[in-house]
């Protein structure tokens, strides 16, 4: 399947845009009131916790300006009979004071403790809603896939980022363990060695390493790649790193590419395949993709109550394609583009401007300033025409 503009040039993302728009669409009438509901329990438990502080802070003022008033009293008097009585006074409303100061600490430790269990629950389903989107319909976001083998199983981590915005998730995957064999095949590194039957003598031997274990695994959007892989009993460690095909392979501290007689015999055709076969052990053996925290300019944007401007990152980039759509388009009332199967049958798919920006208006000030920026508001204007790309 090809996806082009109407005037046949292709969309710089070969996806179905207008299903992705109108998921975007539907996340953010979904996330933006949830968002709006941390930020009103934090407003509300902000002003509940400043009156409690207030009428704290009003009590020490006036047990402090009694004191005072009661000393200078006593001093202008200055007569002993005065000291028991200005005595008991200070003691009955320091008592009664005392006990009102511990009713109303109480009160905002409970706020304080109930505020988080409040809009936790929130932020959770902010992610939860956020978490089939982000993993694939973020355009030209670069993405880090990053995987730890160990006796425990394999843990993963992706990560996503695209202008200041980072998104990492939990990887699910169906091995228990990975070895070479299961990512790279029958594979072979070359390695000094003893041989001869009369006399020993040191010769270069290609090593299977097809049993090892892959203990670490680091791979991109550019096809850069990151491997180590171990033998726990014959304690050997060796180091694959590279990409664009210009790889470098390490036996512990050792590079083996810059070593005269080893390097001649590393299959550098074989290094150049590490990549398409690490993304499709990824595609197959991924299972599961759970988001945990999303990232705006290195700050928690979950617990910032930053997950709008979020968005606004997002409508960015499917703002620069409702652009291209309306400029290279009939009609420019709608956002339509052209589906091509392999036999070159065409079918059409549109959204009009005007079912966008009543979707999005219906959200509030954050959806029309959504639509401003998908260029779907007849007064907002997309400074920036750079694609980038999937």
């Amino acid at each position: 399947m090809k996806y082009i503009y109407q005037d046949s040039t292709e969309l710089p993302v070969q996806r179905d845009f207008i299903e992705d728009l109108k998921t975007f669409i539907d996340i953010t009438s979904r996330v933006i009131p949830l968002e709006n509901s941390i930020i009103e329990i934090k407003c509300k438990h902000k002003e509940a916790l400043h009156e409690l502080n207030s009428r704290i802070n009003g009590m020490n003022i006036f047990e402090e300006k009694l004191n005072l008033l009661l000393t200078r009293l006593v001093n202008e008097v200055d007569i002993e009979d005065v000291v028991p009585c200005a005595n008991a006074i200070h003691q009955t409303c320091s008592e009664n004071l005392e006990k009102k100061r511990e009713i109303l600490e109480a009160e905002y430790r409970k706020i304080e403790s109930g505020n988080v269990h409040d809009y936790k629950k929130f932020e959770s389903k902010i992610l939860e809603v956020l978490t089939r989107f982000l993993i694939s319909e973020v355009y030209g976001a670069e993405k880090r896939f990053e995987l730890s083998s160990s006796v425990n199983g394999i843990s993963g981590e992706m990560e996503g980022s695209v202008s200041g915005m980072q998104y990492y998730y939990r990887l699910g995957v169906t091995e228990e363990s990975l070895t070479v064999q299961k990512l790279l095949g029958n594979f072979s590194l070359p390695g000094w060695t003893r041989a001869g039957i009369l006399r020993k003598e040191e010769k270069i031997k290609m090593q299977d390493l097809s049993d090892f274990i892959v203990s670490f695994l680091e791979y991109d959007s550019q096809k850069n790649v990151r491997l180590t892989l171990e033998n726990k009993k014959t304690n050997r460690k060796y180091r694959i790193e590279g990409g664009e095909f210009r790889y470098f392979v390490y036996e512990e501290n050792k590079e083996l590419t810059a070593d005269k007689e080893l390097g001649t015999f590393i299959d550098m055709e074989s290094l150049k395949k590490i990549p398409e076969r690490v993304q499709d052990y990824l595609r197959t053996n991924i299972h599961a993709y759970t988001l945990s925290k999303v990232l705006l300019d290195e700050e928690d944007a979950v617990s910032t109550n930053q997950i709008f401007d979020c968005l606004k990152v997002i409508a960015e980039q499917y703002g620069v394609i409702v652009q291209e759509c309306l400029a290279k388009g009939h009609n420019k009332e709608e956002i339509t583009i052209k589906m091509e199967e392999a036999d070159g049958t065409r079918t059409e798919k549109y959204i009009s401007r005007t079912e966008i920006y009543t979707q999005l208006a219906e959200i509030g000030s954050e959806g029309v300033e959504i639509a401003g920026i998908l260029g779907v508001d007849s007064r907002a204007q997309i400074k920036d025409r750079k694609y980038l790309i999937v």
